[in-house]
């Protein structure tokens, strides 16, 4: 079933507006915090899978993952929840009947920041969208397992056993001492012999919590309106978002929370120390004085005289998490760490980017300490657009465009030819003519275009599967 031209106008349009209006939350209007969270959850596990898999078996996912698409776009999250569902187990091999019950389960907690002092966490297991047969749960216990969300320390995991009757269920674990830091909770469901993993989460152990939640607080409110300056901007970014997290707020993807209390307070001391860089990137808000662009930054591994930047714009209903967490778990990222290239990723909204690109650059610069020699532009959907907007606005610095999924209206400039563009977009993807009709538009004005369609790949996955042959062309500018 494909979505008509003027109906999903109408889902991209309120899926911006929502984008544009909302909070640091990162969710739009009228979607559950917690299922956001969960599609996420679901498109790592989807994409992972889809990574190792043949062309044979990723096409039999594809029906699927398109009904996904149309469902987020009508708002319809536990619906897309269960499409993306399909789509994963449509890639297993004879998908058991235990392995599509555990399917729909995930795991929540109550709130993602516990006291280190009292280290006790208070969690949900539960079904995302109805399940035909609930009846298996009586014969069925979930173990949980805890262990340190980055790197591998065996000799800090714990783990504990509980037996089902329904779902949902509510849990509590007197955790053993452990130190700060943030923590991975995984679940195994184990019935009829056999153990199948659900989506699970993340949660924060921080010291002294109470007493830093309130100082951020006092912060906060007495910096309401103080001058506006990245750092600034910055921390109140970082407060708002902590103290959401106390009341139980969850945010669309995991977060570095104990970190966020150190660069907290590193940046609103008198004498801020170095920002570290963690395994998931660093957020950043870049301001002119007047307004203020949210960030998500990728390092790179070691510092040069000569440095790549790679501004990554995400498609209608994401954020500057979508190039980390998703588009391939995160591959796009991985892929430019290997390279030693900096990625930036800016939150857009229905007006576009808050700073344009041009301005960004010499910001960026000053606050990273770094010199960028090349300037490279990839956005997927709405993202595409983005890139195609920017470029058209200013061609100085950049090296190449990659256009996903999407395309745009360019503005013919003598400048414009001399930058090479990549365009691609899949066979099934409802994008594919905006990025033809693109691609078609710059050969007219005599650029430079490597346009390619991929077989049985609809509008999300396209990310993903051009991301081999994206990052060769990047490599030849």
């Amino acid at each position: 079933m494909m979505v008509g031209k003027s109906t999903l106008l109408r889902f991209l349009l309120l899926i911006a507006m929502s984008g544009a209006v909302a909070a640091w939350r990162g969710h739009a209007i009228g979607q559950d915090e917690n299922l956001r969270y969960e599609l996420g959850k679901r498109v790592q596990r989807y994409e992972t899978l889809w990574e190792a898999s043949s062309k044979e078996t990723r096409a039999a996912s594809t029906d699927s993952v398109e009904r996904a698409v149309q469902e987020f776009f009508r708002l319809d999250l536990a619906a897309a929840a269960k499409s993306l569902d399909n789509a994963w187990l449509a890639m297993l091999s004879s998908p058991t009947v235990s392995q599509r019950n555990s399917a729909s389960v995930s795991l929540s907690t109550s709130s993602p920041l516990v006291d280190a002092s009292q280290p006790k966490i208070a969690m949900t297991l539960q079904a995302i969208y109805p399940q035909p047969d609930p009846s298996w749960l009586g014969s069925a216990t979930v173990e949980i397992e805890l262990s340190p969300a980055y790197g591998i320390d065996a000799t800090k995991r714990q783990s504990k056993k509980w037996p089902l009757q329904s779902l949902p269920i509510q849990m509590e674990w007197e955790l053993e001492e452990m130190e700060p830091g943030d923590y991975q909770l995984s679940g195994t469901l184990q019935q009829d012999g056999m153990s199948n993993s659900i989506v699970g989460t993340q949660f924060s152990m921080i010291k002294d919590k109470q007493a830093r939640l309130q100082a951020i607080r006092i912060w906060v409110d007495e910096n309401k309106r103080a001058a506006k300056t990245s750092s600034v901007c910055t921390a109140r970014m970082f407060g708002k978002q902590l103290l959401l997290a106390d009341r139980g707020k969850n945010f669309e993807c995991d977060l570095p929370m104990s970190s966020w209390f150190s660069e907290f307070e590193s940046l609103t001391s008198s004498t801020p120390a170095v920002r570290p860089t963690g395994p998931s990137g660093r957020w950043q808000v870049l301001t002119d004085g007047k307004v203020e662009q949210v960030i998500r930054i990728q390092m790179p591994i070691k510092q040069t005289e000569r440095n790549t930047l790679v501004f990554a714009f995400h498609g209608a209903g994401g954020s500057e998490n979508m190039f980390f967490e998703t588009y391939g778990a995160g591959r796009l990222i991985e892929l430019a760490k290997s390279r030693n290239w900096v990625v930036v990723c800016p939150r857009q909204g229905l007006t576009g980017l808050s700073i344009q690109v041009a301005s960004m650059i010499p910001m960026l610069e000053s606050e990273l300490g770094l010199s960028f020699d090349r300037v490279f532009f990839v956005g997927h959907s709405m993202g595409a657009a983005q890139a195609i907007e920017q470029v058209s606005k200013s061609q100085e610095r950049i090296s190449a465009v990659a256009a996903i999924g999407g395309g745009g209206s360019p503005r013919k400039a003598d400048p414009l030819v001399k930058i090479p563009f990549f365009v691609s977009a899949g066979e099934r993807d409802f994008g594919r003519g905006s990025a033809k009709r693109l691609s078609d538009t710059l050969k007219s004005f005599g650029c430079k275009v490597d346009y390619t369609e991929y077989k049985d790949v609809e509008h999300l996955t396209i990310v993903q599967a051009c991301l081999d042959e994206l990052f060769q062309f990047l490599d030849r500018q």
